[in-house]
């Protein structure tokens, strides 16, 4: 995803940092605090401990906030001011609907548009992730499954769909760093889990590098589906929600 970033000179904040890499850093720090749940979901952001926290004016904590907002991983009230994105158990069905249908197109626009740099990086990941399952380290694994999802939709080479898809794994990944810290418990049942997300990486990085539009598909499907249903699981365990888990249905085939 193309990352937009004001390169001028023009304005700086304290300690002589330029305007748009104080913003990225706070953006860059905030963010992945949120996406790996260290800020809570509805924990108020309040500007003026953010600036004596960074050390920078108002100004690049304010862009900072914006940019969340736009990757919808921070909300803004008036009454309330700026605090971290709620997901509500009601929300998932239709996450996870929005990621199916994205995670199709972007795969079959990496398998006809990808590159050899591409698979490349696509196997880093996909090894690293192998890693970490290794260790135990949840959050190195949801991290790593979320840049390997969003590198798919590098190879894609279309932005404004990397953007939307990147937008919904913003929301996956906060879940995602919970159900593995939750499998990790259950030894066996996490290995089961990590190593089959693995074995469905390295399938999708064969049938991108052969351009098989039509496996992907089905695979996608069947990604997706162990996602939901790893998913449905955790909020039945985790949360007194029945009549949802009950009422929820898997996306059509």
């Amino acid at each position: 995803m193309m990352d937009i970033a004001d390169k001028t000179e023009a304005g700086r904040g304290k300690r002589g940092r330029p305007k748009g890499q104080a913003t990225q850093g706070v953006y860059s720090k905030l963010r992945g605090e949120i996406l790996t749940l260290e800020l809570k979901p509805g924990q108020y952001l309040e500007e003026t401990a953010l600036e004596k926290r960074f050390g920078v004016s108002r100004t690049p904590i304010r862009e900072a906030l914006i940019r969340l907002q736009a990757d919808r991983l921070v909300r803004f009230s008036p009454n309330r001011g700026h605090y971290v994105e709620t997901v509500s158990f009601n929300d998932v069905p239709r996450i996870l609907e929005a990621l199916d249908l994205q995670q199709g197109a972007v795969l079959q626009l990496a398998a006809a548009r990808h590159d050899a740099a591409d698979l490349a990086e696509l196997r880093k990941i996909n090894e690293a992730y192998r890693a970490a399952g290794e260790r135990d380290d949840h959050k190195a694994m949801a991290e790593l499954n979320h840049d390997f999802h969003l590198a798919i939709a590098e190879a894609a080479g279309n932005s404004f769909l990397a953007e939307f898809y990147g937008t919904m794994l913003n929301f996956s990944i906060r879940l995602s760093y919970l159900m593995f810290q939750s499998a990790a418990r259950n030894r066996e049942d996490f290995e089961g889990y990590y190593m089959r997300v693995y074995e469905e990486h390295a399938e999708m990085i064969e049938m991108i590098r052969k351009g098989d539009g039509a496996g992907l598909h089905v695979l996608s499907r069947k990604h997706t589906q162990l996602f939901t249903s790893r998913a449905v699981r955790f909020m039945s365990e985790w949360a007194e929600i029945d009549s949802f888990v009950a009422s929820f249905e898997p996306l059509p085939q």
